[in-house]
């Protein structure tokens, strides 16, 4: 009888022992199971707020891109700051065109490249776009009658820096002709861009000339009787009376180093006011 009753002990406590260990091993479970749940949150919760910091930073870039856009316009001369605001706005930047004779070279080191190259580096290629075509050996005459600036219509520039061929149209065409081609070549661009802002400027003072001189004054006349712009950079270059002003040009009259140099720094004032603006 005693050996009976001590086996069924052995049993109940084998039983609660099993039972007890089984009871343990479920709460443990449960208790991992709340804290992996947990921390699965958590993590989401962090990927989220992330997800949302670097949502608000992307909303902020734009905004703080075009403050500082806005912010450099006024380096730029007024008539031209709301060409330049509109642009902003539309989010793309200016188109200046600069289309002259051989006296435009887009040549590496020659003005127009000098030129492009300090409006980039203080505008950025996000706020100007820069277009060079030098139009050799062709009058203002042919350059009309060939169509040779069509092309250059079709990319509707925002502003158009024209040097109108004034040495190369000198003892060849009447100044009055020259005007009028002057004017078909402009009307042409306006007819794609009625907000077109117009730049004329006069190819590069030669030594001792006689009617050449009085060429640019009629150029400059024409240029303010139809409120365009003139950028007179003879003010830059030695007097052209004297000889030193070879020394800016080379034996076939178009300017050298240091004639580009000349050129490019008066432009450059021109269109960067008061100094310069660090990027």
């Amino acid at each position: 009888m005693k050996k009976f009753l001590k086996i069924i002990l052995t049993i109940m406590t084998i039983s609660t022992v099993i039972g007890g260990n089984y009871h343990w091993n479920q709460k443990v479970s449960a208790v991992q199971g709340k804290v992996n749940v947990t921390e699965e949150k958590s993590d989401e919760g962090s990927v989220e707020r992330k997800r949302s910091i670097e949502g608000k930073k992307g909303e902020a870039d734009p905004v703080k891109g075009k403050l500082v856009m806005l912010d450099k316009v006024n380096f730029l001369p007024k008539d031209l700051q709301p060409t330049f605001q509109k642009a902003i706005e539309e989010r793309r930047p200016v188109h200046l065109m600069i289309i002259g004779s051989s006296s435009t070279p887009q040549k590496d080191g020659a003005w127009p490249q000098l030129l492009e190259r300090k409006l980039l580096d203080i505008y950025g290629d996000s706020l100007i776009h820069v277009t060079i075509k030098e139009i050799r050996g062709k009058t203002s005459q042919q350059v009309v009658e060939e169509n040779i600036h069509k092309e250059l219509v079709k990319m509707k520039p925002d502003i158009l820096l024209l040097e109108p061929f004034l040495l190369y149209d000198n003892g060849e065409i009447k100044m009055s002709e020259r005007l009028k081609n002057i004017s078909k070549i402009i009307k042409s661009f306006k007819k794609e861009n009625q907000d077109l802002i117009i730049l004329i400027q006069p190819a590069n003072p030669i030594y001792g000339a006689t009617y050449y001189p009085q060429e640019e004054n009629d150029l400059k006349r024409y240029a303010e009787q139809n409120n365009y712009i003139y950028l007179n950079h003879w003010e830059a270059w030695p007097d052209y009376s004297k000889r030193e002003i070879e020394d800016y040009l080379t034996e076939g009259n178009i300017p050298n180093e240091k004639g580009n140099e000349t050129w490019a720094e008066y432009l450059q004032e021109y269109f960067v006011n008061d100094g310069e603006k660090e990027q």
